[in-house]
């Protein structure tokens, strides 16, 4: 870069205005990571049944009982925000416990062994 201070944090990764470290051609890339429901932990864990979750919510009419028994299975490619928040305050108004998005999906780093 000429004529302009490069700031400190890019200091030593860029020559010339171009990087030198960077994602591409066998460059390890971020760790790959896989979101997994954790909806059924989260009921037992509170002393629920996923059966007394879906019933609530079927009969409040907040939420489909298959959708809670499909989210318990993890048999599910999207979460809708709002219907996991719906979840939430059924399970937060069964138990009286607050609940929060960590204990109902959780990411977990694919392929790195321990």
């Amino acid at each position: 870069m000429t004529g302009r201070a490069q700031p400190e944090a890019l200091r030593g990764h860029y020559s010339n205005g171009r990087p030198m470290i960077h994602l591409g051609f066998r460059t390890p890339g971020p760790a790959p990571y896989a979101a997994r429901l954790t909806v059924r932990e989260a009921c037992e864990a509170r002393g629920l049944t996923v059966y007394q979750v879906a019933m609530s919510g079927q009969a409040q009419g907040t939420v489909d009982s298959g959708t809670v028994y499909r989210l318990a299975r993890g048999d599910t490619s999207r979460i809708d925000l709002y219907t996991l928040a719906t979840v939430a305050g059924i399970l937060h108004t069964l138990s009286g416990e607050v609940v929060t998005v960590a204990d109902l999906l959780t990411l977990e780093v694919i392929g790195e062994e321990e």
